[in-house]
């Protein structure tokens, strides 16, 4: 059909994809010879059209065409399946299968058709013509027969346009089939299709047919006109329709030898998909063929005799005349036949009954087809016998020319039977001969193909090279050797190749500058560029080749030639040549190149590298996930996947996986395997598996990488605790890369860990970004808010602050009064990001425990607390739960946060006070021991272990450590006021009043300062002042329980029962064993004045066990068993009171009005009075002592 045609269709179906219009345009797609499209066309019109019979018929069509018999029938199945008791179907079918050729399929078709159209003159001729050929006679003329659906697959062109196929043959029955001579002007013929000149027969229909007598080919190449002879019959679709009266048409036999050419396409069923699960029907087999009768079998072969004797076509009166067939409109079968829903059903006499099919053995199926066949449930069609050739008539009269006829006939008789009496060697001899020679020759050359292709692989020279081009691009040690095997065989198929050559050389090459370095790589790569017409025909190639393996004299040079060559569709050199470029520090023009080799795994990788080097992580993983689809095993690729996986923190345990996998490979080579060992140590680092980690990148401190393992080794030990070792690492790693800012950071992020903020200070500067931020941190440590923000001013970039900056810039506005502001912008840096930083997490939190939003505060450090290497916020809940006084839900985080961080001094000081406060003081002692043995100039490690050496009653050392701490920092008001507290146990009491000055004038705010103020005016009787100091406590700090209980300390009798009722409740509430001593020690106080003795002396009791070494609670317990006249323990406990706190003048007065009694203590009791006088020379008391003391010296005299 014309393209004009073929355009309106395709019009008509865009315009309305649910149009039959498809039919039409697939009818002349197939015409056209666009089979591909036809399909397509086909297979989206049936999805609009499931039932339609004709498109799934010209699918299959299409298909066969293509070479795809087993689909083909498929789609046939289909159109059957459709309705099965339609002919319309079997029509189409068995007309396609005939015009390929395909006899043995289309048999059954047509004995379906012919069984439910048994008055249809033309199925009945095509199934004859099928069954002779079949059964030993010639093929079948498609062009001979009539059409039987002419009007299913008629491609109608218009009128207007002229046929592009040429007739085969008049509508007169003596016209000739082929040969018409070109000039002879030919009658125009519409409705007729050329289709493409195929063999008619398969060699297995013609194995064991007899070829036919000369005298038929002699026959048939004079009724042709004496036309040369062709192994192809030309085929002509639907010519316009004979007489149905007349057999003029049927084709004579073909000329000798036609059919042997073997055909383009194997019959339907012995495509191994479609006889699986088509029944015998489908597969004629030779029992079925001789099932046939005799005559029928015979009757060619006797039509063939008779018209060779007679020298002329069989006159028309010969056959049976068929029935009258109605006028028709399109000239084919279907063209009479009213729709497929209007057609009748087969009649009941037509039908084989049930017991007949099952009895036939060719409709047997096996139990294991999985699909029902083609042509079940339709009887077979009665096979119409051949008829009977008709005989040459015999003369009438007998003359001399009948004599001489008759003599010739009886010599012709004799030599016939001479020749018949021969034996079978004489006869056919030669053409045994003939025949074993050529199968031997063709053994021999079958062997000799064969041997050869097994030696080359089956391939052929284009085919190797073409799978050694994707082996190369593969870029392993693995593909390379194997595109080294396979140059090799290829150079065996022709050793002159200079693409072959070019190759090898490549290959070579990659293997010196990739894997090894081997002298003789590089030396076959040079050799191989000499041979000829290689660096000419692969300029590509040869350029990348030199480049690669170029010495120092001539890399330059050769880098420069690749540069400036203007080689086109070249990827390797493309690739190789951005590579260069990026070293060069040009990266535009680097991706320029790279744009021409997006699909070279070479430019990936380099590409994947260039975003590493500037810090784009996911940009890289991009470029790596791309090359490994094209190599999965590329070792770079690999490697830098999984280094962008670290850094993005992603699938990590993949990661590690893949590179332990890749570990495995023994081809890799040392600089590989290093950088392999580096990812895969800080994999295991990121991971927790700080041991694995360790071990593993100690390995390569002494190789090629040691910088980045000793970097890497002080990041694990880091990690896992171990500073000390982390230090030395950063210290190694600066020794061999001074300037390296990675280094610097570590070092100074270690020292911050082991609480080393001086140090940070002396030890790193300069104006760097990673630097100035360590820098900030130790300020922020020291609480120096002013010089942390001229640091953090130097971490800007754009005007943007990195995160961690962000939140100790908002730690310093909180701590200079801007909390609100602070607040909304770390509110919104966490809010912002489905997985916020810890750190800023930690600074949240501290500014809402500013805000005193403590349970605000308390969320956040949790949160962050789920970060596994995080120490701060572990001690930041820690410290929040001991400031809230509980100090036992304290003690697990802050344990933890040891454990993470053992050098940390923030939460060693913290949980050595837990411990101190809950009354394991041997505990917390050792936590304040193990911080100041690590940072013996932390002023507060010392500050710590003075709190415990007080606690342990080890006044003395408490001085020391105390005073230490006040001289590493003077302006610490918790340093002085323990001080005071150290010297008053010493009995330094001048000394402690100017401490506590000092504490009281560095923070005028601190209530524990009043609360030793107070303490200190009891020490001297002074109520008034030691009163007047406890209200400032209360006034600083209404919860504070020394301030509260103070109050009922100095006036025990005021309050009675209701007194000893609220200070039960203070110590019930107090967090710490010395406050809830001291609360004990003021209700045994109050209930000695009320007179409940028993009850006093329960409260100083658990006053001395929760306090053991404090003197007040020594005092009480004193004064409670002097009342019950128990002198010796009375005598016990004050002289306990006096030792442990010898500035108290109250407990010598105490204690010597106990020995006052005997006068055997009467020396002891002065001094003790001498003591009073000389500590609380103002107290109330004093006028007594001191009317007393001289009877008492003049007695001792």
């Amino acid at each position: 059909m014309a393209k004009s045609m073929v355009e309106r269709y395709e019009q008509l179906l865009a315009q309305d994809p649910s149009s039959a219009v498809f039919v039409e345009l697939a009818k002349a797609l197939l015409e056209k010879g666009d089979v591909t499209r036809a399909i397509t066309t086909c297979e989206q019109g049936v999805v609009h059209h499931p039932q339609s019979i004709i498109g799934r018929v010209l699918w299959g069509k299409a298909l066969l065409q293509q070479g795809r018999p087993a689909q083909a029938m498929e789609q046939f199945d289909q159109a059957v399946a459709i309705d099965k008791e339609n002919p319309h179907a079997y029509n189409l079918i068995g007309e396609v299968l005939v015009q390929r050729g395909l006899f043995r399929s289309a048999l059954p078709i047509l004995r379906k058709a012919a069984a439910l159209q048994p008055n249809d003159a033309r199925v009945r001729l095509w199934l004859e013509q099928t069954q002779q050929s079949l059964s030993g006679g010639p093929p079948p003329v498609v062009a001979d027969l009539p059409g039987i659906t002419a009007n299913a697959l008629t491609a109608q062109e218009p009128l207007d346009e002229p046929s592009e196929s040429t007739p085969s043959e008049s509508s007169e029955p003596g016209a000739p089939v082929a040969g018409a001579p070109q000039d002879e002007e030919q009658p125009e013929v519409t409705g007729v299709m050329r289709l493409p000149i195929v063999p008619l027969v398969d060699d297995r229909d013609l194995d064991g047919l007899p070829l036919p007598p000369s005298e038929s080919g002699e026959s048939l190449a004079a009724r042709s006109g004496g036309s040369p002879q062709s192994k192809k019959v030309e085929v002509v679709m639907f010519p316009p329709k004979r007489p149905s009266g007349t057999m003029a048409s049927v084709a004579p036999p073909p000329p000798p030898g036609f059919g042997l050419e073997p055909p383009p396409e194997d019959d339907l069923e012995d495509t191994p998909p479609y006889s699986n699960r088509v029944t015998s029907e489908f597969d004629p087999n030779p029992a079925q063929e001789e099932d046939l009768p005799p005559h029928e079998a015979s009757a060619p072969a006797e039509d063939e005799e008779a018209q060779a004797a007679a020298g002329a076509p069989p006159p028309a009166g010969a056959f049976e005349p068929e029935p009258p067939a109605a006028p028709s409109s399109g000239g084919g079968l279907l063209g009479d036949l009213p729709p497929p829903d209007e057609l009748p059903a087969v009649p009941s006499s037509a039908r084989v009954s049930e017991q007949a099919r099952s009895a036939s053995a060719s409709r047997k199926r096996t139990a294991a087809a999985p699909k029902r066949a083609l042509l079940d449930d339709i009887p077979d069609a009665a096979e119409p016998r051949a008829a009977a050739a008709p005989r040459a008539a015999r003369a009438n009269g007998v003359d001399a020319a009948a004599s001489a006829a008759a003599y010739e006939k009886e010599l012709r008789e004799k030599l016939a039977k001479t020749a018949t009496d021969a034996s079978f060697l004489s006869r056919h001899g030669v053409k045994l001969i003939a025949g074993a020679v050529s199968v031997v020759v063709l053994a021999v050359f079958a062997w000799v193909y064969l041997s050869h292709r097994a030696e080359q692989g089956g391939r052929t020279l284009v085919e190797v090279l073409a799978r050694t081009e994707r082996v190369i691009a593969l870029d392993t040690s693995t593909s390379l050797d194997e595109a080294l095997t396979l140059l090799d065989r290829a150079r065996e198929m022709d050793e002159g190749s200079s693409k072959v050559w070019a190759l090898t050389a490549y290959t070579h090459a990659l293997l010196f500058a990739d894997h090894g370095s081997t002298p003789e790589d590089r030396q076959q790569a040079l050799a191989a560029l000499e041979r000829p017409g290689v660096r000419a025909e692969h300029p590509g190639l040869s350029l990348a080749t030199d480049v690669l393996v170029a010495d120092e004299k001539g890399k330059e040079a050769a880098r420069r030639a690749l540069l400036n060559a203007s080689v086109q569709n070249s990827v390797e050199l493309e690739a190789l040549a951005g590579s260069l470029l990026l070293e060069m520090k040009q990266p535009e023009k680097a991706l320029e190149r790279f744009k021409r080799a997006v699909e070279n795994v070479r430019a990936l990788v380099a590409l994947g590298r260039y975003y590493q080097d500037f810090g784009d992580a996911a940009k890289a993983h991009q470029m790596y996930a791309n090359a490994r689809k094209l190599s999965p095993e590329h070792p770079l690729a690999r490697i830098g996947m999984a280094e962008s996986q670290l850094v993005l923190e992603q699938d990590l345990g993949l990661a590690l996986a893949d590179m332990e996998s890749l570990g495995k490979n023994k081809d890799l080579v040392d600089p590989l395997r290093a950088r392999l060992l580096l990812v895969q140590g800080r994999l295991l680092t990121e991971l927790g598996r700080y041991g694995e980690a360790l071990a593993l990148l100690a390995q390569g401190t002494q190789g090629p990488l040691a910088f980045d393992f000793h970097l890497a080794l002080g990041d694990a030990s880091r990690a896992a605790g171990k500073l000390e070792e982390a230090q030395q690492s950063y210290e190694a790693a600066l020794k061999a890369d001074p300037k390296s800012e990675d280094a610097r950071e570590g070092l100074g992020r270690t020292l911050l860990d082991r609480d080393r903020v001086k140090e940070v200070l002396t030890r790193l500067d300069g104006e760097s970004r990673k630097v100035a931020l360590v820098r900030a941190a130790a300020h922020v440590r020291q609480e120096d808010w002013k010089r942390a923000r001229a640091e953090l001013e130097k971490t800007r970039v754009n005007n943007r602050y990195p995160p961690e900056a962000v939140g100790y810039l908002a730690l310093a506005d909180t701590m200079e009064g801007n909390g609100e502001q602070a607040r909304e912008i770390l509110e919104k840096a966490v809010n912002a990001v489905k997985k916020p930083r810890t750190d800023l997490r930690v600074a949240l939190g501290r500014v809402y425990w500013r805000q005193r939003a403590l349970d605000k505060a308390q969320a956040q450090f949790q949160e962050a607390m789920k970060d596994p290497r995080d120490y701060e916020a572990a001690c930041s809940e820690g410290r929040l739960l001991l400031a809230r006084g509980l100090p036992d839900m304290a003690l697990k985080p802050l344990t933890q946060a040891v454990e993470r961080n053992g050098f940390h001094g923030e939460a060693r000081d913290a949980l050595g006070r837990v411990l101190l406060a809950l009354g394991r003081t041997d505990e917390g002692l050792k936590q304040f021991e193990r911080w100041r043995n690590d940072n013996p100039d932390s002023a507060k490690a010392q500050k710590g272990f003075a709190l415990a050496m007080l606690h342990l009653g080890k006044s003395a050392e408490a001085v020391e450590s105390s005073s230490r701490a006040v001289k590493l920092d003077a302006n610490d008001a918790e340093a002085h006021r323990l001080r005071a507290v150290s010297l008053f146990a010493t009995g330094d009491g001048k000394g402690a009043f100017t401490a506590l000055s000092r504490a009281n004038s560095l923070d005028p705010r601190d209530p524990e300062t009043f609360c030793e103020i107070g303490q200190a005016f009891l020490r001297q009787g002074d109520a008034e002042n030691a009163v007047a100091a406890f209200a400032a406590a209360r006034r600083e700090g209404p919860e504070v329980p020394c301030g509260q209980a103070g109050e009922h300390y100095v006036h025990p009798s005021e309050g009675g029962r209701a007194a000893a009722k609220a200070l039960q409740g203070i110590a019930d509430r107090a967090a710490s064993v010395w406050d809830k001593s001291f609360a004990q020690t003021a209700l045994a106080r109050v209930l000695l004045s009320a007179g409940d003795v028993k009850g006093a002396q329960a409260a100083a009791a658990e006053a001395v066990r929760l306090a053991p070494f404090n003197g007040r609670a020594q005092l009480a317990l004193g004064l409670v068993a002097q009342r019950q006249r128990q002198e010796e323990p009375a005598r016990a406990a004050l002289t306990k009171a006096v030792a442990l706190d010898p500035a108290n003048g109250m407990a010598h007065l105490a204690l010597a009005d106990l020995l006052v009694r005997k006068s055997e203590d009467l020396p002891q009791a002065i001094k003790e009075y001498e003591a009073f006088l000389k500590l609380a020379g103002g107290a109330e008391e004093a006028k007594r002592v001191k009317k007393a003391l001289p009877p008492l010296k003049k007695r001792v005299k």
